[in-house]
């Protein structure tokens, strides 16, 4: 989450100049020039939230939680040459591929396993290999031939101490290590040396914590009690932070334009210009009326893109310091337990941009990782950014004046600037109804029109004043639920049917025309104007409204190329002028043509031809003529020519997964706006790329005849060249298993790979992300090449890699003894056949009769099953499976001229806390009794249901008691009202309920969602009581 930027200085260089005079004590203009001139210098371009930029205020960070990885405490990370990730933590050291990590820890029976198992710091050398320095283990280097690790001791001959807590190249083969005793140093022959007494004279006794070495051969040095440098041939120097010296030092970091960054315990962050030979460094100014920084810890810095460096913090606001280092402007990302994908954890221990830019956080409790590259779409998921409710918005406005106007679930609408950020708030105390507003649009005096669920009214362009529209010949209090415009007439839909209105500059609208059952469905849903006709989407389907007559577009969910019956969501036009529609159950239709009979001929896109959900919510035309959708699982773009669809999720910056029923627009700037259930989608469809990384293909993991073996030769690059997976007759069975991965941490479990052993396998063999394996028993003896390949996150097939395999015969594959089994074969193939015939002819007469009972037992064994597959082992009632069947059952059998039939969704009201008070006993014995309540409300004839936790469903027959569930729904609630007594505790229960009844043409889904949204306003009105799907009412 990211609070509202505020410009401020970051860099103060002022201390950077020599005293003066106490005659010029006070600052002179020129002074002040210089300082500014120097700030300037030491910035580069902006970053993507820079000050300027539109949403940037707004703008949410996500992150994704790596729960699954055994890592806690977390305190260093690095990634090899191969491209696997290591993370050393204070219980050991994990290698990580993004779909199985490996853990070493220390074993003292075991010289080639790790010393010491708490971590302190990791180190890549120029040749690729990989350095551990431990808390008293000293050093250790990985040996990826061998999987084990080579020891580096304290001694005489060693370390001076075994506190290894950084490491640095010293550019000649060797390493620079920081000891709790000082500086030592590795020479590229593998022999320990102490640097000149008189260079590290100035240096303090005491451990040192962090190392980093420049280019030129510079080599910055974080002790306990300041910075200091020191330069080749030359004592080190001691640097001042902010004009002190003594500064306890936590960690060093050079960003891409050579400019140093230095981490303290108690003082924050400090920054040093690149090539700035300065012997003081300018503290980092948080932005902000109250910043905390300079008094806190900051334990890792990371740059997460040219410009934005990100400071990890352990104090009292902790979190993420993200510094925009041109703008000069900072905000703090913290952790918000109503945001799942926010930052975990305050307290930052480490963080690591790896090779294709995913930053990864380490924390106590795990690790998680942030993918700073999708640029094209930002995700607002506050009003007033860091604070308040996540947004749920039904309907979104793009105002005159290029603010978003964005309604809210829980009534109201938020008026928000994409420069400053939440505006205007518009309420019941500004005049709005209480309830939802489902519908906005621009008038054409600069007025914006609103459409609730109790009537339609107009708001002035600042939203200060709001009144009520009255339709001629409507109730004021019908709902709205689309609205259109075009010149001065006005368009309104309702359940009511559809309403055209004249709207003069002044004084009431005036009424038109009124068309409800000539449309098909007068449950108006989508509307768009075109021309002198305007087409109305439905609930059940289309059609077309021209100035004298009305058009009804017949539905056909069998043939493919007619109109599928369905809740039309939204409605759009392309650029060839052909009509888009999105659709619930069917996904986005076209009309393709109309033939010359009239007949209209349209063309279906659903999740079979790559759409995220069948369930789309709203259509919007970008300006290059792309269409962009928004679904139940996701967002995807459409090109309408070559009807290809690309589904955008995680990797490309998608953070809203389900968005609402025709809530979308489109700013001046070309920006498609998409209101979703938890925030706001805002997309660049000109920002949005391919990723053209390539993971690399690796070989994470080598059994041979059931023995694991190191599995690095064949991750070196020589492919065939390598030495081959001999397969020999030792084992019993003769065969290898082999696991792979593509390392690309965005998202792996959305990659496919794919294995063929050549000279086995006629073709590859593709598999997902959950069996990265190839195995393989039994092969016939000779040379065979394995080649291994995966795809990026976008789907791209990378070059396979190989690996050579050998399989040497086994004793019974020579030639003469494959001859003198044959005969033998043959021999006794004679003498048993004529034993065999009469054995099996005596057997057939036994098996007939056990055939006869093992058909019986498997009879009561099936009618077992069935019960348990289909019953609710704890209620007794049926499950959610077996609904499921009788629903799709019943509705088929209704649409074949069958009787109507009643669901009724059943909620047990507070049912969560009741649970965490009294405990899960007490939750059993409510839903077991709330069970044989419920069977003792309904008819025989009438089927009952768990469909899980707390929520219960009738399958009503008809014909009932009066025609309507009110009966069965007032008996339900009155057998639920009675107290129910538990050991010492009397649990009062209630319940809410929502009935839907079948309709003609109606899916099971359309019926089940009729029935969850009259169980939604059962809630609102208070819960204990019911309502009916107000489409029936």
């Amino acid at each position: 989450m990211l609070v509202r930027l505020v410009r401020y200085s970051v860099l103060m260089p002022h201390s950077n100049f020599p005293p003066r005079p106490a005659a010029l004590a006070r600052p002179s203009r020129v002074a002040a020039v210089l300082c500014l001139l120097l700030c300037l210098l030491m910035l580069t371009r902006p970053l993507h939230a820079a000050n300027g930029e539109r949403w940037a205020g707004q703008a949410n960070t996500s992150f994704k939680h790596n729960m699954h990885i055994d890592v806690s405490s977390g305190v260093c990370l690095i990634q090899d040459r191969q491209g696997f990730l290591w993370i050393g933590t204070q219980a050991g050291l994990v290698r990580w591929d993004g779909n199985r990590h490996v853990k070493y820890v220390a074993d003292a029976a075991r010289d080639e396993a790790l010393p010491d198992s708490y971590i302190m710091s990791l180190h890549i050398d120029p040749q690729g290999r990989l350095w551990i320095g431990m808390s008293s283990g000293g050093l250790a280097r990985y040996d990826a031939a061998r999987d084990s690790f080579v020891r580096y001791r304290a001694g005489a001959d060693g370390l001076r101490d075994p506190r290894v807590s950084a490491i640095a190249d010293d550019g000649q083969g060797g390493l620079w290590l920081a000891t709790g005793r000082g500086l030592d140093h590795l020479g590229a022959d593998g022999r320990f040396s102490r640097q000149r007494q008189e260079d590290l004279a100035d240096l303090p006794e005491g451990g040192i914590d962090a190392l980093l070495r420049e280019a030129d051969g510079t080599l910055w040095i974080g002790t306990r009690r300041g910075l200091f440098r020191l330069k080749p041939n030359q004592p080190a120097q001691q640097i001042a932070l902010g004009g002190k010296t003594g500064l306890s030092i936590t960690t060093l970091f050079q960003d891409s334009a050579g400019r140093l960054w230095i981490g303290t315990r108690t003082s924050g962050a400090f920054g040093i210009a690149a090539g700035a030979d300065t012997r003081n460094a300018a503290a980092v100014h948080e932005s902000g009326r109250q910043p905390t920084l300079p008094s806190e810890r900051v334990s890792a810095i990371a740059e997460v893109a040219p410009g934005e460096i990100w400071l990890g913090t352990n104090g009292a606001n902790g979190g993420i310091v993200a510094l925009d280092v041109q703008a000069g402007a900072t905000h703090r990302i913290r952790h918000r337990a109503d945001a799942p994908d926010s930052l975990p954890d305050n307290d930052i221990m480490a963080m690591f941009r790896e090779r294709s830019g995913i930053i990864f956080i380490s924390y106590m409790a795990g690790i998680s990782q942030h993918d700073p590259q999708p640029r094209a779409i930002t995700t607002i998921r506050h009003a007033e950014s860091g604070r308040g409710n996540i947004l749920s918005v039904p309907s979104v406005l793009v105002a005159p004046d290029g603010q978003l106007w964005l309604s809210s679930t829980s009534g109201g609408i938020e008026i928000i600037d994409p420069y400053r950020g939440l505006t205007g708030r518009l309420t019941t105390a500004s005049g709005l109804p209480p309830g939802r507003v489902l519908a906005m649009m621009p008038g054409p005096d600069g007025e914006v029109y609103i459409g609730t669920q109790h009537g339609l009214y107009r708001a002035d362009a600042d939203g200060r004043h709001l009144h009520r529209v009255a339709v001629p010949t409507r109730g004021d209090e019908e709902e709205v639920w689309a609205l259109a415009q075009a010149g001065r007439t006005l368009w309104v839909g309702g359940l009511d049917g559809l309403w055209v209105l004249e709207l003069p500059p002044a004084g009431t609208p005036r009424l038109l025309r009124h068309e409800d059952q000539q449309l098909g469905d007068s449950r108006v849903t989508a509307l768009l104007p075109v021309g002198d006709e305007v087409w109305v989407g439905t609930r059940s389907g289309l059609a077309r409204l021209g100035p004298d007559k009305v058009e009804r577009i017949p539905t056909d969910l069998a043939a493919p190329d007619r109109l599928p019956p369905g809740y039309v969501s939204s409605l759009a036009m392309d650029r060839r002028g052909r009509l888009w529609m999105s659709n619930f159950g069917t996904g986005v239709v076209m009309l393709e043509r109309t033939d010359a009979d009239g007949r209209r001929r349209f063309r279906r896109l659903g999740m079979q031809q790559g759409l995220p959900d069948s369930g789309a919510n709203k259509l919007l035309l970008d300006r290059e003529g792309m269409l962009w959708a928004s679904t139940d699982a996701g967002l995807a773009r459409i090109d309408p020519e070559a009807l290809t669809i690309r589904a955008l999720g995680a990797s490309d910056g998608v953070q809203v997964p389900t968005y609402w029923t025709n809530s979308g627009a489109i700013t001046a700037e070309g920006e498609l706006v998409f209101g979703g259930l938890s925030g706001v989608s805002v997309v660049r469809p000109q920002a949005l790329s391919v990723s053209h990384y390539a993971p690399p293909v690796v070989v994470t993991r080598l059994l041979l005849n059931d023995k694991e073996i190191p599995a690095a030769a064949y991750n070196s690059g020589l492919g065939s060249k390598a030495p081959p997976v001999t397969v020999t007759t030792a084992a019993r069975e003769r065969g290898f298993s082999l696991e792979f991965a593509a390392l690309d941490y965005a998202t792996p479990e959305r990659h496919r790979y794919a294995y063929q052993l050549k000279g086995f396998d006629p073709n590859w063999v593709e598999t997902d992300a959950s069996a990265r394996r190839a195995s393989y028993n039994n092969l016939p003896p000779g040379d065979y090449v394995l080649q291994l390949r995966g795809t990026n996150r976008h789907g791209d097939w990378s070059a396979p890699i190989e690996v050579p395999v050998h399989v040497l015969p086994a004793w019974h594959q020579q030639a003469l003894a494959r001859l003198a089994m044959g005969v033998a074969a043959l021999l006794l193939g004679a003498g048993l056949l004529h034993a065999r015939t009469a054995y099996l002819r005596r057997r057939q007469r036994e098996l007939e009769g056990m055939v006869q009972t093992r058909t019986a037992e498997l009879r009561v064994i099936q009618s077992q099953l069935e019960t348990l597959a289909y019953g609710d082992p704890l209620t007794g009632l049926a499950n959610r499976r077996l609904f499921n069947d009788e629903l799709r059952h019943l509705v088929a059998q209704t649409e074949r001229g069958g009787a109507a039939f009643t669901l009724l969704l059943i909620d047990l009201d507070r049912f969560k806390q009741i649970n965490d008070t009294l405990g899960h006993d007490a939750g059993d014995a409510l839903l077991v009794a709330a069970a044989e309540r419920l069977r003792a409300a309904v008819r025989e004839s009438d089927r009952v249901f768990r469909l899980g936790g707390d929520e219960f469903a009738v399958l009503l027959h008809q014909p009932l008691e009066s025609g309507t569930p009110a009966a069965v729904c007032t008996r339900i609630l009155a057998n639920l009202a009675a107290p129910l007594g538990h050991r010492e505790a009397v649990i009062e229960i209630s319940a809410s309920v929502g009935a839907a009844l079948h309709r003609q043409g109606d899916s099971h889904e359309q019926l089940y969602k009729r029935a969850d949204i009259a169980l939604y306003h059962a809630k609102a009105a208070g819960r204990n009581t019911w309502r009916q799907a107000d489409d029936e009412t």
